[in-house]
């Protein structure tokens, strides 16, 4: 009987603890033989003794596991409150770095959005399955508005120029990519194992990677480019069609698709491409819809 008590007491507290001492007493009551065989009963001190023992074992252990339960979550508890204050400062930093072009709007809400919408349909694909978990798609969609917060680095006079760039401005603009991931990488320095931040580092310099290797900082291709990069160069992109900015006009979903596909096997992972011309419709109804843009 010791064994349930103890299993019941460390795992649910001492009060489910005491349940099961005083049943487990009782299922070995007073009256019940010492030896059946030989007919030997026990006497009524035996059981008092024995319940006492029961009483305190199950006491003792559900004590220290109820304090040790608290003080867990005590510290889960700040550490989530922790989180989620580390999380409000690094969105905090990513709009006020979005709020430097006006024309951009909500775009890291709807990339953000857009690529927990590609993941999920990808998980639907047999290589894919164990890889996009559900632990995947929520940093995944957590980190995506973190893509572009190198920019905060770049002037005023590259990051709002209305015009096409000169080769040396955007030489200057493509290093934002290498400029947020270092900044990230630098937090990440000190938090090592969080998943969230080294998706927020791929994404942040990957992203304006090509599938045929022609993109940067580094050149690479296919699945040298981190897949999370790869699902958000196509959302970005699509939102960047979509929005107005101050060297372009907003294309239409029409239109957009079509430059897009384009990009199938040179620009884009063609495998994302194919998922997401195949929903094409419900991305546009995800940037169509009104609370994407609260």
């Amino acid at each position: 009987m010791y064994l349930p008590i103890a299993i019941v007491a460390s795992t649910n507290g001492k009060k489910h603890g005491v349940i099961i001492a005083v049943i487990s007493a009782l299922l070995i009551g007073p009256y019940m033989p010492i030896n059946v065989e030989l007919k030997i009963k026990q006497d009524l001190i035996n059981w008092i003794l024995r319940l006492i023992i029961y009483l305190v074992i199950a006491f003792v252990i559900g004590f220290f596991a109820d304090y040790y339960r608290q003080k867990f979550e005590e510290s889960a508890s700040k550490d989530k409150k922790l989180s989620e204050a580390q999380m409000a400062t690094i969105y905090s930093l990513v709009k006020l770095a979005e709020s430097r072009d006006d024309d951009t709007g909500s775009h890291i809400e709807r990339v953000a959005i857009f690529c927990n919408f590609l993941a999920k349909k990808l998980r639907e694909i047999p290589k894919y399955k164990d890889y996009i978990t559900d632990d995947y798609i929520n940093n995944l969609t957590m980190a995506c508005p973190l893509h572009d917060i190198g920019k905060v680095g770049i002037p005023d006079r590259i990051l709002l120029k209305k015009g096409e760039l000169s080769k040396e401005e955007f030489e200057v603009m493509k290093t934002h990519t290498i400029l947020g991931a270092n900044t990230l990488l630098e937090v990440k320095n000190k938090y090592p194992d969080n998943r969230f931040l080294e998706l927020g580092i791929n994404i942040t310099l990957y992203h304006h990677e090509k599938w045929d290797g022609t993109g940067y900082p580094f050149g690479k291709k296919e699945t040298e480019i981190p897949l999370s990069a790869r699902i958000m160069a196509l959302a970005d992109v699509y939102d960047a069609l979509r929005s107005k900015r101050v060297y372009k006009k907003a294309y239409s979903h029409a239109e957009s698709v079509e430059i897009i596909k384009q990009g199938r096997g040179t620009h884009f992972d063609p495998e994302i491409l194919d998922i997401f011309l195949e929903h094409e419709e419900e991305i546009k109804k995800i940037l169509e819809d009104k609370h994407t843009f609260n």
